[in-house]
């Protein structure tokens, strides 16, 4: 049986052993970054940032192929097929589905991974969210490649940057600013500013600090 890797490249048409090498080369610059104007280094940046964007699944989907040799997918399939109705399982089963795979999941590490998936409000889970089987399996890829970061990462630590982050987020869509660079607990002038003149970048009101 072919792995979700390589049905996601027979859909795009592309061959998945030359689409895997590719995605494991980084975007090689034509000249050096020192050498870049400013425009140069934000073209080469955004080029990177959407090959990361873009590439999500397929990155997520290669972790779940090569991990214990194919085992965890073939796992994850079986899972889903014992529990899913009409094709979906709802984001609700997902904490108990991941641990039948034998992953431990905070809170926190569940929400993360639902939010890839617009089952999240806030803080919290969008229970009756449906999940497609190929969603799943984009899902445990995730999860796997949340686990295998914490080779280099503090887990305490990366949940507390989440939790903020989604906080942040959350301040920002009850402010109204919701998909915008602008944030109610970042102040648009001061000494955070230095490098732009003491004020945020495209920012147009006052310039004296806020009493």
């Amino acid at each position: 049986m072919p792995s979700a890797f390589e049905d996601l490249c027979k859909e795009r048409n592309v061959d998945a052993a030359e689409w895997k090498r590719e995605l494991s080369k980084p975007i090689v610059p034509e000249k050096c970054l020192l050498d870049m104007t400013d425009e140069e280094l934000d073209e080469h940046y955004l080029r990177v940032e959407e090959r990361a964007e873009n590439s999500r699944e397929d990155r997520a989907l290669i972790i779940l192929e090569r991990t214990q040799d194919g085992l965890l997918e073939r796992q994850a399939r079986r899972v889903f097929g014992n529990s899913s109705k009409g094709g979906n399982i709802l984001a609700e089963q997902v904490p108990e589905l991941l641990e039948q795979l034998r992953f431990q999941v905070t809170n926190t590490e569940v929400h993360y991974l639902l939010r890839k998936f617009e089952a999240t409000e806030d803080f919290d889970m969008v229970p009756e969210a449906k999940l497609t089987k190929g969603q799943w399996l984009w899902l445990v890829g995730e999860c796997q490649m949340l686990k295998e970061s914490y080779q280099h990462l503090n887990p305490k630590a990366w949940e507390a940057c989440y939790e903020t982050l989604v906080q942040n987020l959350k301040g920002q869509k009850d402010a109204g600013l919701a998909g915008t660079s602008l944030w109610p607990h970042v102040r648009p002038t001061g000494p955070g500013w230095f490098f732009n003149g003491g004020v945020q970048p495209g920012y147009g009101g006052e310039v004296a600090p806020p009493p």
